[in-house]
């Protein structure tokens, strides 16, 4: 089933055109991956598919059009991070932060120092709950915000460029994180990045740009389109490259992600 359905969106600002007729479904559970240039309106989709840009009609969030007669559901069902917003932090101390949002919606406090604990702990961050937001590297800040926009238990996490600031082993980790806990909780998460490599583990990229969606199925099968994507300001993977360049020269029959496994194939 689809959970959100982005149907005919045009939206403009300041008489410039973000998107024209933009159209992209994304399903119950699943990890879909928006990518784009820094251009191409993936902040501004994700703010619209949060309710903070408001629309006519034009999204659907299970079967309910997201309007401001329904801005409570919406901020019940939906988390969201913005992987650019670092320095805007309310409290000095993290765990201050991180209850901030449940106290809004009224839970009780016994439940909300369960929930921020539990949460901690999946991200391996309980050291980071004592210390103030100031101290925190822009890594942390990072994980702190994903950890607070999973707190109300949302069904659908947005993350807008969510990894930029974390070095590649923290990244995977983060990654790893975030897919272990939609599988236990049936969560959808759209994600939205310039790093094709964000893309890999996705259930379904769309690449957009100027307005529309240029190019969108299976990952790997999209990656394909190597020529495309560059032509769009965009890096392919560096195994993914590599994997191409062996099978047009038909030293691969297969693309092969994983560097151990590309070697082991080689040498045969």
């Amino acid at each position: 089933m689809n959970i959100v359905e982005v149907k005919n969106l045009t939206y403009k600002h300041n008489n410039s055109i973000i998107f024209n007729n933009l159209n992209l479904k994304v399903e119950e559970n699943s990890l879909t991956v928006i990518a784009g240039n820094n251009t191409s309106g993936k902040t501004t989709l994700i703010k619209i598919l949060s309710g903070e840009i408001p629309t006519n009609n034009n999204v659907i969030i299970g079967y309910t059009y997201l309007n401001s007669n329904h801005i409570y559901d919406y901020s019940t069902n939906i988390g969201v991070m913005y992987g650019d917003r670092l320095n805007t932090f309310l409290f000095e101390d993290v765990y201050k932060e991180m209850a901030f949002p449940l106290e809004n919606l009224n839970v009780d406090p016994k439940d909300i120092e369960k929930r921020i604990l539990e949460v901690a702990r999946f991200f391996d961050i309980t050291s980071l709950l004592d210390k103030k937001t100031s101290d925190l590297t822009n890594s942390e800040k990072q994980i702190v915000l994903i950890a607070v926009a999973l707190l109300h238990r949302p069904k659908i996490l947005l993350l807008d460029n969510p990894f930029t600031m974390m070095d590649i082993k923290t990244r995977n980790k983060i990654k790893n994180k975030l897919n272990e806990y939609r599988e236990k909780n049936k969560l959808t998460i759209i994600l939205t990045t310039i790093n094709l490599e964000d893309s890999l583990e996705a259930d379904y990229l769309y690449i957009i740009n100027k307005g529309n969606v240029v190019i969108e199925g299976n990952p790997i099968e999209v990656l394909k389109e190597d020529t495309l994507i560059k032509r769009l300001g965009l890096t392919i993977p560096f195994m993914m490259d590599l994997s191409l360049k062996f099978q047009f020269y038909e030293i691969l029959d297969d693309i092969e992600l994983d560097m151990n496994r590309m070697v082991d194939t080689l040498w045969k």
